[in-house]
């Protein structure tokens, strides 16, 4: 088997971001970093959230980000793809659905029969308001 060239590898291994900054992916960032992001990321949510919206806790955020992730990615995903991508029983799952679609951040499935199986998307409020908190999150972040 052929050897590849170290640099050419190594090239390999650096990608672009958003920001068009060469970022060597070899660099790893310190644990209680990545967790004081997480956490202050969930801060951010939680804030844009307390007043004026139904209540989100941390499974509902997850749905609502793989459905703005799915739809980005024009890829669908059912209830029961959210099930098994979030560890959560199908049952929950089945409650949290309706939950969000009650609330209209998740469109209604058309086929009532076979709703584990039907491709969910977000409601244009639902993206709305995810794509809103997700570039409140960005900027502190970024500036915080």
């Amino acid at each position: 088997m052929k050897s590849e060239n170290p640099s050419i590898a190594r090239s390999k291994k650096t990608r672009m971001t958003a920001s068009n900054n060469q970022i060597d992916e070899d660099r790893t960032i310190d644990p209680g970093k990545t967790a004081a992001l997480l956490l202050k990321s969930r801060a951010v949510r939680i804030e844009q959230l307390r007043n004026d919206q139904p209540d989100i806790d941390d499974i509902a955020w997850h749905i609502l980000l793989v459905l703005k992730v799915s739809m980005n990615a024009d890829q669908p995903v059912t209830m029961l793809d959210l099930a098994i991508r979030l560890n959560v029983a199908k049952n929950i799952m089945v409650r949290y659905v309706e939950y969000l679609i009650g609330t209209a951040l998740i469109d209604k499935p058309a086929d009532a029969l076979h709703k584990d199986l039907v491709p969910l998307k977000l409601t244009a409020s639902g993206d709305a308001l995810t794509g809103d908190i997700l570039q409140k999150i960005s900027q502190e972040l970024v500036n915080g």
